[in-house]
């Protein structure tokens, strides 16, 4: 075996004939990453393949199916960046071509969504073995929350070629509402390091990195008003920060729900909202 030996379009799609042949049952997987990229043409070959699955029976059908084939998971490390992305399952052959499965959760980041799944297109269709690529706006956007070696260099070969930057930033905005991480943070950083690194500017970026800039200075009041720091004044004094921009935040979390005031005195106290 070639250690960091790379795997071209006509490899993939053998190891697919393949597996599709060991399925004994329908199953549909999701492509993405650099094998997704080579099917794009924006990548001539890739070490490995990444694949995420929406359903556990997909997921146990092809780890099964891959198992038959030969594959194995791999001895030693796989390397610290890519052990963090936690896998549902790791599986090589003799040829060193990997297997990164994922079941509904990519990288312990975005989940497969229903707009990420309308958005792909078929690859690979045979009776047992349906192989759908998720677009190159969610490859990207997935690329922005990961930190593996070349990702930036991905994200820039990605945006030369053409995106749907209203694709972006929508499933990011869905991905954050859904798991209430801050996905906009990590692709606000990712778009300024494309813009300063690679010279590519996002349309994007200025508004992605303001709502980034929101979404973290309301996480900021709701863990300080949780512990009864409540008023404007008090607020802006901890984060020192105008008022102003502390009664913005306030007033967003009001409309969402999230804090109740207390308008009995004089200066008004918050206090989240109580869950029922």
């Amino acid at each position: 075996m070639i250690r960091n030996q790379k795997f071209n379009k006509r490899y993939i799609e053998n190891e697919l004939e393949k597996l599709g042949a060991a399925l004994p049952k329908r199953t549909r997987v999701f492509v993405t990453g650099g094998a997704a990229m080579e099917f794009y043409g924006l990548k001539e070959a890739t070490k490995d393949i990444d694949i995420v699955v929406g359903k556990r029976t997909d997921f146990r059908r092809l780890v099964s199916a891959l198992l038959k084939l030969g594959y194995r998971r791999p001895k030693g490390s796989v390397g610290a960046k890519y052990a963090k992305m936690k896998a549902s399952a790791i599986l090589e052959n003799t040829d060193g071509f990997r297997w990164d499965v994922f079941e509904r959760v990519i990288a312990r980041k975005l989940s497969l969504s229903q707009g990420m799944i309308d958005r792909s297109h078929i690859l690979y269709n045979t009776p047992t073995l349906h192989v759908r690529s998720l677009s190159k706006e969610d490859i990207f956007l997935l690329k922005s929350v990961t930190d593996r070696d070349l990702d930036l260099e991905d994200m820039s070969i990605i945006a030369e070629s053409g995106v749907n930057w209203n694709q972006v930033k929508i499933e990011c905005h869905a991905q954050a509402s859904r798991t209430g991480g801050i996905w906009e943070d990590a692709l606000c950083e990712k778009l300024m390091d494309l813009r300063e690194r690679m010279k590519i500017a996002a349309p994007i970026e200025k508004s992605i990195c303001q709502i980034a800039d929101q979404r973290i200075l309301e996480n900021w009041v709701m863990r300080k008003v949780g512990a009864g720091i409540n008023t404007v004044t008090d607020l802006a004094r901890d984060a020192a920060e105008p008022e102003s921009v502390i009664r913005k935040a306030i007033s967003r979390l009001i409309r969402k729900g999230d804090l109740t005031v207390d308008r009995s005195k004089k200066m008004h106290r918050f206090r989240p909202t109580e869950r029922h």
